[in-house]
């Protein structure tokens, strides 16, 4: 009898637990939209939790030159992440003409600093070229600089940054902190 009265308890632990984890993580998701409404995307918000037949994205964010990104928000990186839903999800929205394929890509924020192991996942994939990888704290510096310089330009250099880039040859990503470094001065 003790043993049963232990596995509940523990269950009941356990439940409570993921439910707290599944709140934290729908409170950072709202979050991170907001951010993206104040860096100066139109915001589309996302399922909290995955429906049949609907697309399961967090978000979807648009600039001023209409590229979108089709948010993912995670908590931490300690599970691994199948990407390819990620990528279904957005080849379902360019099916459904929601955006483009030409002008659109994936943005994945992790609400954590240490995000070796996904980055590791996103490069050895196949869609290695769609996704960016962020942190909450990088996306929120951004913010910050957004904030304090408070122009078109800056805005459309944030959007740079944040689509996918090959940086094989790195003259863009000097450029875009060349340009960035001269506006802070």
């Amino acid at each position: 009898c003790h043993d049963t009265e232990t596995s509940t308890s523990t269950n009941n632990k356990t439940r409570k637990q993921q439910q707290q984890l599944q709140q934290q993580r729908l409170a950072l998701q709202d979050i991170i939209n907001q951010i993206g409404t104040r860096l100066g995307f139109t915001i589309e918000h996302g399922l909290y939790r995955g429906k049949q037949n609907d697309i399961g994205f967090d978000g979807i964010w648009t600039s001023t030159e209409g590229h979108s990104l089709v948010l993912e928000v995670k908590t931490t990186d300690a599970y691994r992440i199948n990407l390819d839903i990620i990528a279904e999800y957005r080849r379902k929205l360019i099916e459904q003409n929601r955006i483009s394929k030409t002008q659109s890509s994936i943005l994945i924020v992790v609400g954590r600093q240490d995000t070796g192991d996904l980055e590791a996942q996103i490069r050895g994939s196949q869609h290695a070229w769609d996704i960016r990888l962020l942190s909450t704290d990088s996306l929120l510096k951004l913010l910050s600089l957004k904030e304090t310089l408070n122009d078109t330009k800056t805005i459309q250099q944030i959007n740079e940054l944040l689509k996918p880039r090959e940086y094989t040859r790195i003259d863009k990503l000097i450029e875009l902190i060349f340009l960035t470094s001269k506006d802070i001065s």
